[in-house]
């Protein structure tokens, strides 16, 4: 296969060394470019991950590892890789991928050139499958407006769904409502996704739909899925990477509103396609069900605070 230059896959991994190895794998597997080039970040793994990952980078000309002593989340550990890549590659793409990100397409990034010839996009996401193959999770929405009371309402939401699994955690109410999240207890009190309910949606001009099917054209100034997401070398002409204060969720959508401030192309196209597993890292981290909810609502609370700062400084040097 010619080489279409460079593209790197920066994988972020916290404590996933197998779901990151897959992902690698599934990545030299199909992809027989030349120019494709892996970069495992490792962000302050407190288990085996680096020893594991550099075994598997050993002897692999297109495998480098980059270490991390402590978790900078999400934005900052994508940036180190992002960097690095730019440093020692100089890349025509940057493809961030979550560590559960499995990639089954032959011509990947051969469709990534030829779609940047058609758009010249600055950020492309594909079409990305669940776990199960049944819900596409891109684009997350269309036409989507973010005012500063759109914000303050986010804020609010989130504040009082961590409040209120603090609540259900408090007064053991867990089983009241793990039926509505398809959520089993195991014997040994873990819990699981037993596969019975996907609450999966898109948001579309306004309101929730199904996301039960594949959006057939390419769209633009979507708000793409944060889990896979590629980078032109356009992009870099204005930003250096993510937004860098949040640690963990909302980064996407941060993103999604500085690209569009600067009037950058935002691309959705169905001629790309990968397969999430979703939320490993987060499932290792937490057996209890209410733990999860009440750590991704607590971040996500703190990430859109953080958001409706900026939004705030940007209306600012617009006045």
């Amino acid at each position: 296969m010619k080489n279409m230059g460079t593209i790197c896959y920066v994988i972020l991994n916290y404590n996933t060394y197998n779901e990151a190895i897959c992902c690698a794998d599934s990545i030299l597997t199909t992809q027989k470019d030349d120019g494709i080039k892996i970069i495992f970040v490792d962000n302050g793994s407190k288990n085996d991950s680096v020893t594991q990952l550099n075994a598997y980078a050993e002897g692999k000309e297109q495998v480098s590892l980059v270490v991390s002593e402590e978790n900078l989340g999400f934005a900052r550990g994508n940036n180190l890789g992002i960097s690095y890549a730019r440093e020692h590659f100089d890349p025509d793409f940057i493809v961030a991928a979550n560590s559960d990100i499995i990639f089954e397409q032959a011509d990947y990034g051969e469709k990534i050139r030829e779609i940047y010839e058609r758009h010249r996009f600055d950020l492309l996401g594909g079409d990305i499958l669940d776990a199960n193959r049944e819900k596409h999770l891109n684009p997350v929405a269309t036409k989507r407006q973010y005012t500063l009371n759109y914000m303050r309402k986010q804020v609010a939401v989130s504040f009082l769904k961590a409040c209120s699994f603090r609540l259900i955690k408090a007064l053991h109410l867990k089983g009241a409502v793990a039926g509505h999240y398809g959520i089993v207890t195991e014997e040994d009190g873990s819990d699981r996704k037993d596969g019975s309910k996907n609450l999966t949606t898109r948001e579309v001009e306004g309101k929730a739909v199904a996301a039960d099917d594949c959006i057939k054209e390419e769209m633009e100034d979507v708000l793409l899925h944060g889990c896979c997401l590629i980078f032109s070398r356009d992009f870099f002409q204005t930003f250096s990477g993510f937004y860098e204060e949040t640690f963990l969720y909302a980064e996407e959508e941060i993103l999604y509103y500085l690209a569009l401030k600067q009037h950058m192309t935002v691309l959705y196209s169905p001629e790309i396609r990968c397969v999430h597993k979703e939320a490993v890292t987060t499932s290792s981290m937490y057996r209890d069900f209410c733990d999860g909810k009440i750590f991704y609502f607590s971040n996500i609370t703190r990430s859109y605070r953080l958001f409706l700062r900026l939004m705030k400084e940007q209306e600012r040097k617009h006045e």
